[in-house]
């Protein structure tokens, strides 16, 4: 159930954050499914997001960051290259795994507010293997 609830509500957080990216994660931080990113590009070293993940699962609360923030070394030396500069998002879900999203940021940011409301969603409904359409559901209903 943990792997297909995971799936479920990454692909929901993906809705309603408009995010580019997504990786979920069960509670060892391996990988149980992927949107628009290669499992190949997630594990390699350039790629901070596996550590924000496990960041995530040891503290239980999300983050909102971006990528020259997590890396020092990414970060941009010049304007050209502000283009890929990446708005991070991880959203723990206790017990489960989390769920990592990210977009350019030039698509703007994922607002706070949200990332609780996904976060609650997340411990509300970790008994229900709801589906996607449930889900989105209940997050309507909280706002």
């Amino acid at each position: 159930m943990s792997a297909s609830f995971l799936s479920n509500f990454m692909r929901v957080a993906l809705e309603i954050t408009g995010a580019e990216r997504a990786v979920a994660c069960n509670s060892e931080a391996a990988i149980v499914d992927l949107h628009n990113i290669e499992q190949v590009d997630v594990l390699a070293e350039a790629f901070t997001g596996l550590d924000i993940v496990r960041q995530v699962l040891r503290t239980g609360e999300p983050v909102i960051t971006n990528n020259a923030v997590s890396n020092l070394h990414n970060a941009p030396v010049t304007n050209t290259n502000f283009s890929n500069l990446r708005v991070i998002v991880v959203i723990p879900i206790p017990g489960v795994g989390a769920v990592y999203l990210d977009q350019p940021i030039r698509k703007g940011v994922i607002a706070k507010e949200v990332v609780d409301r996904l976060k609650g969603l997340g411990q509300e409904s970790i008994q229900a293997n709801h589906t996607e359409a449930e889900l989105l559901a209940l997050y309507r209903q909280m706002g």
